[in-house]
Formats: structure tokens, C-alpha cells, sequence
């Protein structure tokens, strides 16, 4: 028979960091989550149209704000380029600079995921943890 708080626990997402299991339950979790990646600095979820849904750093002067708008102009170029060149749709994009890089996703049709980090980070974390964190975003939304 199944415990009390099985309909919570249903109600709940779960992803894996290594073997251990976290839970995330919205999407400042998620983003949380996305923040336990060595060197990420910001994690925010955007509409198309640039303001931000949600946001989280690590702390220091980031402006949420301003990556929102950006990532929202950006990600249209990223989009033109694909249809431009008929390769398909974007699926995820990066841009990467001599102070860090910037990593984005869209989460559905209205929104994106993008995650701002350092020159320490490991880029194909990132990635995995996008494509696997996207899907589950545009559903929380």
C-alpha cells in the first residue's frame, strides 16, 4: 500500500545529480538545481518577449534583468539562423566569451532557459542538464 504522501511524491520532480536523487518541486528549483553546477553564475527562465518568469545566482552583481532581454534578442538570431540555413529548429544555443559563456534552451514555444557561467565550467554538463531540465520547465510554466 502505498505511504500517505504518495500523490505528493508523484506531484513532485525528481532529477539525478550523479547517484543521488534531488527533488524539485518548481522552477526556482530547477534553476537551484542548475546553480549546483560548478561555475554557473546565473540561472533564469525568460518569455520570448524578454522578461523574466524566474531567476536565480549566486550571489554578486548580477543583472537578471538584463540577460532576460538579451537572451530573448539572441535567441531569435540563433532561430533565423536555422531557418536561414534549413537545418532544423534550435535546440539549444551557445555563445561563448573570454569571461564565460552563455548557454540557452527553449522551454516550449513561450519561453527559455538560459544559464550564464564561467571559463571553469564543464560545458557538456550544462548541455546535458538543459535538454533534460527544459522539457520539464515548460511543463512547470
Amino acid at each position: 500500500m502505498p505511504c500517505a504522501c504518495h500523490d505528493v511524491h508523484r506531484a513532485l520532480n525528481y532529477i539525478t545529480i550523479g547517484v543521488k536523487e534531488v527533488e524539485v518541486a518548481d522552477l526556482k528549483g530547477f534553476l537551484g538545481y542548475l546553480l549546483r553546477i560548478e561555475g554557473t553564475v546565473a540561472a533564469v527562465v525568460v518569455s520570448r518577449d524578454g522578461f523574466v518568469i524566474e531567476a536565480a545566482t549566486r550571489g554578486g552583481p548580477v543583472d537578471t534583468e538584463a540577460i532576460g532581454a538579451i537572451i530573448s534578442t539572441g535567441i531569435v538570431s540563433c532561430e533565423t539562423i536555422g531557418r536561414e540555413l534549413q537545418i532544423g529548429e534550435l535546440t539549444q544555443g551557445m555563445i561563448e566569451y573570454t569571461g564565460g559563456v552563455v548557454m540557452m534552451s527553449p522551454a516550449g514555444k513561450d519561453a527559455i532557459l538560459a544559464v550564464t557561467a564561467d571559463q571553469k565550467t564543464n560545458l557538456g554538463h550544462i548541455r546535458y542538464q538543459l535538454k533534460k531540465i527544459a522539457p520539464e520547465v515548460m511543463k512547470a510554466l
